[in-house]
């Protein structure tokens, strides 16, 4: 086809309508070309690969040299010598600031008379079709991470009964180089996401700039195509680590398509050769994992003289961040919580109180925690840390928290309170250790005893001992009680018993009748 038969519009029409699977049939109608015609540029586009991305790039020269090319390229000693050079130029490919613009001039320094840049790199593209390294070449190298589980895990077996049990297997891969990491784990609960993330990054000795999962809840809170939110948790350790979380968008397969050939290869290549296995525990399914793992990451790949393991270490393994001295510790975070009035906020998992500066009483915060570690934040500042105390119903207080009234109390002990009521007199050191005696926690009824024994400055220290017995009669053990007795002054009368005066009637026994049954 020297010389195109049909207007060039029309030939680039036929590219673009062949990549919508359009029929040859619908082709012809929408082009107004006989279906012969058609067909034949089919043929041509389909045996050059050439694509709607890159004709549009092409000039029309270019375009008809690309459609004929397959007729002739095979005798031309240009294309023997480039395919000669080809698996050195691909290793090169994907390096940071290797361009094909740049590996086309060394190119032409030794071979002046070589292909054009079109051609060039048209040979790479290729000689890159259907083989391993040509999904990898468009990612930046250190940059993303793409972590999922696999479809169709693998079992352990019980030891007594036999039975088998489904356990779950994480897969990862560095999309630059495909280097891959693989393990199974118990479930998909967020604790086993991550130490499979953590795994991949001791693997690979490093970390990169992008985590990039799949939508699965461990992940990924709420799915959106724009804003999804992320988990708490995991979006922490990836702080930790110094990196982002960017989830694959739902729906998208082409995201995470180097993901699914990851899976795919472990399926084959590991999960296949230990099929007829049987595995009780999971040490002993992965550390079998582990063996099949570095010999597919070892592995030459399909067409070139390099393994992804050679690969990543050039291109990749340079442009990670380095691990952290520390690996990281597990956090749960719990959004909306209430500082109650008396500056304490309520730990829902242990039921257990823990204080924050009382300025920020009625507050809403936000409560990060670990294993040992109780953290308070109020607008992304943190207010107050506490080491994690798992008795229900009881409070964690920081001296420094209280208001300066308050803060006397914690110099109180019940011993002290009992010294004091006792200067006063017995009855008074009794009711005191009785509203001790009377609270949940000695702490619970400091305010109360102060209350109580500061009532002998308003009034004196025999109105508050005789206040004290009165109570004591009555079992009364609250400040307001003993206040209002002395309010009342109760405590200048008798008894009760003293001042009620029985009245005579029949059915009424008295002391003479009572001394009388006794002399019988």
């Amino acid at each position: 086809m020297p010389k195109a038969r049909i207007a060039m519009n029309k030939i680039r029409e036929i590219v673009r309508l062949k990549e919508s699977n359009l029929s040859k049939r619908m082709i012809s109608r929408a082009v107004g070309v006989s279906r012969p015609v058609v067909g034949t540029y089919v043929e041509q586009v389909e045996a050059s690969r050439v694509t709607w991305e890159e004709v549009k790039e092409l000039t029309d020269d270019q375009l008809i040299e690309r459609l004929q090319q397959r007729t002739h390229e095979s005798d031309d000693p240009r294309s023997i010598e480039l395919h000669k050079q080809l698996p050195a130029i691909c290793r090169e490919l994907g390096q940071k600031y290797t361009t094909r613009q740049g590996l086309w001039e060394e190119y032409m320094q030794k071979h002046p008379k070589g292909y054009s840049y079109t051609q060039f790199c048209y040979h790479i593209q290729q000689y890159l079709s259907d083989s391993e390294l040509s999904m990898h070449l468009h990612h930046e190298p250190g940059r993303k991470l793409f972590v999922d589980y696999a479809g169709d895990p693998p079992s352990l077996y019980d030891e007594k009964t036999g039975l088998p049990r489904k356990v779950e297997q994480f897969v990862s891969v560095f999309p630059a180089s495909g280097l891959i990491y693989t393990e199974a784990t118990e479930s998909q609960s967020l604790e086993d996401f991550i130490q499979g993330t953590e795994h991949s990054f001791g693997y690979a000795g490093g970390v990169p700039k992008i985590i990039t999962p799949d939508n699965l809840k461990a992940a990924v809170t709420k799915p959106d195509p724009y804003e999804p939110k992320i988990n708490q948790t995991y979006e922490d350790f990836g702080h930790y680590y110094g990196c982002v979380v960017i989830p694959a968008r739902s729906k998208k397969p082409k995201d995470k398509a180097l993901c699914e050939a990851a899976v795919s290869l472990v399926y084959t290549r590991i999960l296949a050769p230990l099929r007829n296995k049987r595995f009780s525990t999971l040490d002993a399914l992965n550390t079998a994992i582990w063996e099949l793992l570095d010999t597919l990451n070892d592995r030459n790949m399909k067409k070139f003289n390099f393994s992804r393991r050679e690969r990543f270490d050039l291109i990749e393994a340079p442009l990670l961040s380095p691990l952290p001295s520390r690996r990281y510790v597990m956090r749960r975070f719990i959004t909306k919580v209430s500082v109650h009035i008396n500056y304490h906020i309520y730990f829902t998992p242990d039921k257990h109180y823990y204080s924050v500066p009382y300025q920020h009483r009625r507050k809403e915060v936000r409560v990060s925690y670990t294993k040992n570690e109780i953290e308070i934040y109020l607008k992304n500042t943190r207010i107050a840390a506490h080491h994690r105390d798992r008795t229900p119903h009881q409070y964690t207080t920081t001296p420094s928290h209280m208001p300066s009234a308050h803060r006397i109390l914690t110099e109180w002990t019940p011993q002290r309170f009992l010294k004091w009521a006792e200067s006063i007199g017995p009855e008074l050191k009794e009711l005191i250790a009785a509203v001790i005696e009377s609270r949940e926690v000695p702490e619970q009824a400091f305010k109360s005893c102060l209350g109580i024994l500061s009532l002998e400055k308003k009034f004196s220290k025999e109105r508050l001992e005789s206040a004290s017995k009165r109570a004591n009669n009555y079992h009364l053990t609250t400040y307001k009680a003993i206040k209002r007795i002395l309010d009342l002054n109760l405590d200048k009368q008798d008894d009760l018993e003293q001042l009620i005066l029985l009245p005579t009637h029949k059915n009424i026994r008295g002391a003479d009748y009572y001394a009388q049954r006794s002399n019988l």
